[in-house]
């Protein structure tokens, strides 16, 4: 089912940071969305929690640093890979010099490096409607060489 999904949608990266995103009645630029994930997934990794045992704290991200499978085998970890659903997330955007708002989805996912404070989070973005198709002669009437030749007649 997961890759009827993916075939059925295509999510693009929402790159412009200046572009608006609408949750219900809640509204982020793109920058400040991704601030605000990637603080939050911040602290989340950095609470600490009662382990079982030994009832010591200790914070999430040292937990997930190893994967200790048994006294002779533990495996060290990398990157922590958080995703949003598969269907992804409600959402309007306003995308600097559209016409419009534009309903859809959204994906977030964060990745957090275990060995440093680099957190890296990306937005996703599949219309509800496909935009209009370009056509091709639209470079064309954008050309300077256009533009003279509808000057001149």
């Amino acid at each position: 089912m997961d890759e009827k999904i993916e075939t059925n949608q295509k999510y693009e990266a929402l790159d412009g940071d200046d572009d608006v995103l609408l949750f219900g009645e809640s509204t982020f630029t793109v920058r400040r969305f991704k601030e605000i994930a990637s603080s939050k997934f911040n602290k989340i990794m950095v609470q600490t929690y009662v382990a079982e045992k030994n009832q010591h704290l200790k914070a999430i991200i040292d937990w997930m640093r190893e994967l200790c499978i048994n006294e002779e085998t533990k495996i060290i970890g990398g990157n922590i890979n958080w995703k949003s659903t598969q269907e992804g997330i409600d959402c309007q955007v306003l995308k600097v010099g559209s016409k419009g708002w534009q309903k859809g989805k959204v994906q977030i996912e964060v990745n957090k490096n275990i060995d440093s404070t680099e957190t890296q989070t990306s937005i996703k973005f599949c219309a509800d409607e496909p935009p209009e198709p370009k056509s091709p002669l639209d470079d064309i009437r954008q050309s300077e060489e256009y533009k003279k030749l509808l000057e001149n007649n």
